[in-house]
């Protein structure tokens, strides 16, 4: 008996994105190890501290802290600067694939290609792999990924889960609509 998997939690986003036909020779490995730091940085990036108001010196922490989310994104802006410009694409990302928009010239079911996307406007690199296009509903191009080490697909799904999390937050929170910045 086949033990069926229940598909992958998957979360939507407008990100930078490109794809492109993929060569015979990838460097997954190195892509992989790329990947995983990449998606370590941006979880550190995510990272916050809560510090007791009362307690002794949070007000000077704080300040701090703000001073170091104005370096980062300035660093990533200058990250920025020397990036080609990639469109931001409505995407639906999983750590098994990931689908977006057909547009004119979109990669055909069967074809493999290889994918970039900015995860987070502040992060060294962007994330890439590759993967096989299927037969997908009108409009869509759905690519699944080519099989993945471990560590990374623990990677990816820590943050489509912390990045899913975030979406719902944000849907339940009238006031907080729209205001999901680029920021750390």
């Amino acid at each position: 008996m086949e033990v069926s998997r229940s598909p992958a939690l998957a979360y939507r986003d407008v990100l930078p994105f490109s794809w492109r036909p993929a060569a015979a020779d990838e460097p997954l490995a190195r892509w992989a190890d790329q990947n995983q730091r990449m998606l370590a940085a941006v979880a550190a990036l995510g990272e916050r501290t809560l510090v007791d108001a009362d307690a002794p010196g949070a007000a000077e922490f704080e300040r701090l802290h703000r001073k170091v989310d104005l370096v980062i994104e300035l660093l990533g802006a200058l990250l920025h600067q020397g990036r080609t410009d990639v469109s931001p694409t409505a995407l639906c990302l999983s750590s098994e694939g990931l689908s977006w928009p057909a547009a004119a010239g979109a990669p055909t079911p069967g074809s493999r290609v290889s994918v970039s996307i900015e995860l987070h406007p502040c992060a060294p690199t962007a994330w890439q792999w590759t993967g096989e296009v299927s037969a997908a509903p009108d409009g869509e191009v759905m690519l699944h990924f080519a099989v993945m080490p471990e560590p990374l697909v623990g990677e990816i799904e820590r943050y489509i889960f912390l990045q899913h999390r975030r979406s719902v937050a944000d849907a339940r929170s009238p006031g907080q609509r729209g205001t999901r910045g680029s920021a750390p």
